[in-house]
């Protein structure tokens, strides 16, 4: 298990320091952090795939050059895996209404972050329409990156564990 989650680290620590470097995709290619945390969670639970997301952020800021993939792995793709099944536990209806909250608030503060702090010209600014368009169609991504993420969950360990023997490598 420790060999796995170093493994799994460095290889989350690649995937978004390559992403640090584009000025394009750099949101699609980190969202591929989100394939190792679902390995890790059906494998192993929540603690060891927590402790790989506090590591893989701490390293990732420190050695990225560009702070705003770090910063989506940090709020989004990292650790929204791992707390995901907190989510679906209620009822469906109140699940996504808690779903949303977070994304919401994390959504703002990471704008806060970006803006404030990396001092840039507030193009959005809270309030005009474009901010609101980008606000709705950053909600409808997000639901879809849940469902996404839902879908590869059942199909790894429904189908993938079986078909490429995962059940017995991965012996708990």
């Amino acid at each position: 298990m420790i060999a796995l989650c170093g493994v799994f680290s460095a290889a989350e620590l690649v995937i978004i320091y390559l992403s640090s470097l584009t000025d394009m995709l750099d949101l699609a290619i980190s969202s591929m952090t989100i394939l190792f945390t679902i390995v890790l969670m059906a494998e192993y639970g929540k603690k060891p795939t927590f402790v790989v997301y506090a590591v893989v952020s701490l390293l990732c800021m420190l050695i990225s050059a560009r702070k705003f993939s770090p910063l989506c792995y940090i709020f989004f793709m990292g650790l929204y895996p791992v707390i995901k099944s907190f989510f679906d536990k209620p009822p469906k209806v109140l699940g996504y209404v808690l779903k949303l909250i977070y994304f919401n608030a994390a959504y703002m503060l990471l704008y806060v972050l970006v803006v404030h702090f990396a001092m840039l010209d507030d193009i959005f600014a809270i309030g005009s329409l474009m901010f609101y368009v980008t606000i709705v169609s950053a909600n409808i991504a997000f639901l879809l990156c849940d469902y996404v993420i839902t879908v590869m969950s059942q199909l790894y360990t429904r189908v993938l564990r079986k078909k490429f023997g995962f059940d017995r490598i991965f012996k708990k």
